[in-house]
């Protein structure tokens, strides 16, 4: 079993812009800082022709009730990984977030799409997967739960960034 998330936001900014704003040293760093991440370190960010490769390893607080955090702890080392790649003006990801050690894994992909002049839409689909016997299921809405908050989080630090860019 798991649970999926799917989620579009719709930005001022035309996919090449939104690429160049993840692809920006200052980027990641700003964006972490802005979710309260307790850590994080940037392992890779390259860009080349419209494409983006971002390693970053991250811990977190786990904002989840207690029994998710029996089983996960007080906090998660995050290494997340994505893979973006260019096909026409529509940007595609694959998507990968593990916690090495953790029975949870979340993996996904990530499309940015034109939808107008100098507007696109981002739209992240994850599947969540806790491998635990008898209380999985209760865990991947919890974690799915967190990563919906999560993303409304992002959308606003990123709406900030483009608007100070």
């Amino acid at each position: 079993m798991s649970q999926k998330v799917s989620n579009t936001d719709r930005y001022a900014a035309t996919p090449d812009q939104m690429i160049e704003m993840m692809a920006k040293p200052d980027y990641l760093t700003a964006k972490y800082e802005a979710l309260n991440d307790i850590e994080f370190k940037v392992e890779e960010q390259e860009s080349s022709d419209g494409s983006l490769k971002l390693k970053v390893s991250r811990t977190v607080s786990a904002n989840l009730p207690n029994l998710a955090k029996k089983v996960l702890g007080e906090t998660n080392d995050l290494v997340q990984t994505e893979t973006w790649t260019t096909s026409g003006d529509t940007k595609t990801a694959e998507i990968l977030i593990d916690s090495p050690g953790k029975p949870v894994k979340i993996h996904g992909t990530g499309e940015i799409k034109a939808v107008g002049a100098g507007e696109c839409d981002y739209t992240v689909k994850f599947e969540i997967k806790a491998s635990v016997p008898m209380v999985g299921g209760k865990i991947e809405k919890m974690v799915a739960t967190e990563t919906k908050e999560n993303l409304v989080k992002e959308k606003a630090f990123n709406d900030s960034y483009l608007s100070a860019s």
